[in-house]
């Protein structure tokens, strides 16, 4: 039988670039210190602004709810059953175990280890993003790294998980270092397999992997995940019953704010526009975000397998933003690395260069955060998503509240349509 080149049968069948040779850019030292000058000022800004609003801008709730479980993780039993700050804990118990390992430190010196931490994760995944790309390890790569990071810094997504003492940046970087390392590489999977393992959704990731033809690193990564559900197991009994037995899945103990619109999904979009307590509204929303992650998932995969590995994982990575049942406005990190796609495609000597340099600076503009133009005494800048629009203006109220769900399907829509119809695929 006949082999496509295009779709190789390898069972174990790594994606290249779309270039086969690694791009080194250069870059003048004032180039490189220009980019670190801007990223510093970026932080220096990202810090004021922290301080001056500290309590909308580094209230760190979530990573509360992770210092209060891990302080009663070894009380009691009740990790899934009882609000912790005020909210439940959604993690497995391998992420338990985390949590309960943070309250080593004081609880004054966590959320600047968790702000330094996800500063360091974004600039990972830029970092690996242009690796990924087909840019090699340079002093010019660095240079792009640092400056899409002093841009990443003042969107809202990201200030957001920062404001949060949120974990998305931190996974968001272990994927795209998994995916950034070369497929001989013994530990390729490892990363992908402790992100999954703290929360579910990066396992699409894992599937991605499987459906491209890296048999090896989805393994890797499936057996890694089994090793921590296993770890949890033997540590945390109890709550590891209650977690993998249902608890994962329940994702009505978040109430009432599962259809708040800082649920940027499709589920959130579709319980906002209707009366979500209907049964035929529930099968409907599942029906379309089965549909959507069939389509994301093939779309990814051919991708994947035509060397355009960048776009194939933030397909993969816009699909499941999409379909979950939760993703909050601060699981849109993947902002970052999709700048980085963007810029990369601009910059390549042909193809619809001006399209994607447009597509960057609206990606920039619509993620960014900005004053409030309805409010009387706005709190800083904010994202367009947290505007005060009046209700009476339905359509507006609608939109900026829904922002991300529409820009991703919007995206989601073009790159499917794009590739589905192009048997060449994109370039």
């Amino acid at each position: 039988m006949r082999t496509s080149p295009a779709e190789p049968a390898t069972r174990d069948h790594d994606p290249k670039p779309a270039s086969a040779r690694r791009r080194k850019l250069p870059c003048p030292p004032w180039l490189l210190v220009g980019a670190l000058a801007l990223f510093a000022l970026s932080a220096y800004l990202r810090v004021s602004d922290m301080i001056t609003w500290l309590p909308y801008r580094a209230h760190m709730h979530d990573l509360a709810v992770y210092y209060t479980a891990g302080q009663d993780l070894w009380n009691n039993t009740e990790l899934y059953t009882k609000n912790h700050a005020g909210l439940p804990f959604l993690y497995s118990p391998f992420a338990a175990l985390f949590a309960s390992a943070m309250t080593l430190l004081p609880m004054g010196s966590v959320p600047w280890v968790m702000t330094g931490l996800s500063v360091l994760s974004v600039l990972v995944a830029i970092w690996c993003a242009w690796g990924i790309a087909g840019f090699a390890a340079s002093p010019g790569r660095l240079a792009l790294t640092l400056g899409v990071g002093a841009v990443a810094m003042h969107l809202e997504p990201i200030q957001s998980n920062i404001a949060f003492g949120q974990v998305n940046a931190l996974l968001m970087g272990l994927v795209m270092l998994d995916f950034a390392l070369p497929k001989d590489n013994r530990f390729k999977g490892v990363a992908l397999g402790l992100a999954a393992s703290v929360k579910l959704i990066p396992g699409v990731f894992i599937l991605y992997l499987l459906l491209t033809g890296r048999i090896r690193a989805g393994v890797t990564a499936i057996g890694t995940v089994v090793a921590t559900i296993a770890v949890g197991t033997a540590f945390l009994p109890v709550q590891s019953a209650q977690f993998w037995t249902g608890g994962f899945a329940d994702s009505s103990r978040m109430g009432a704010y599962l259809f708040w619109h800082g649920n940027q999904s499709i589920n959130g979009m579709m319980g906002q526009a209707f009366v979500h307590e209907q049964p035929a509204l529930h099968v409907t929303r599942l029906g379309l975000a089965a549909l959507l992650g069939v389509i994301g998932l093939l779309v990814a995969t051919r991708l994947g397998r035509r060397g355009l590995e960048l776009p194939g994982v933030l397909m993969t990575a816009l699909t499941a933003l999409l379909v979950s049942p939760i993703s909050w406005h601060h699981h849109w990190v993947w902002v970052a690395p999709f700048l980085v796609l963007l810029i990369s495609q601009a910059m390549r000597p042909t193809g619809p260069r001006l399209t994607c340099a447009t597509a960057a600076v609206s990606l920039v503009l619509v993620t960014a955060c900005w004053p409030d133009p309805y409010a009387q005494d706005p709190p800083g800048s904010i994202g367009i998503l947290w505007w005060g629009v009046p209700k009476e203006d339905t359509a507006t109220f609608f939109a900026v509240h829904n922002i991300y769900t529409i820009a991703g399907l919007v995206a989601f829509l073009v790159v499917a349509v794009a590739t589905l119809r192009n048997p060449r695929g994109l370039r």
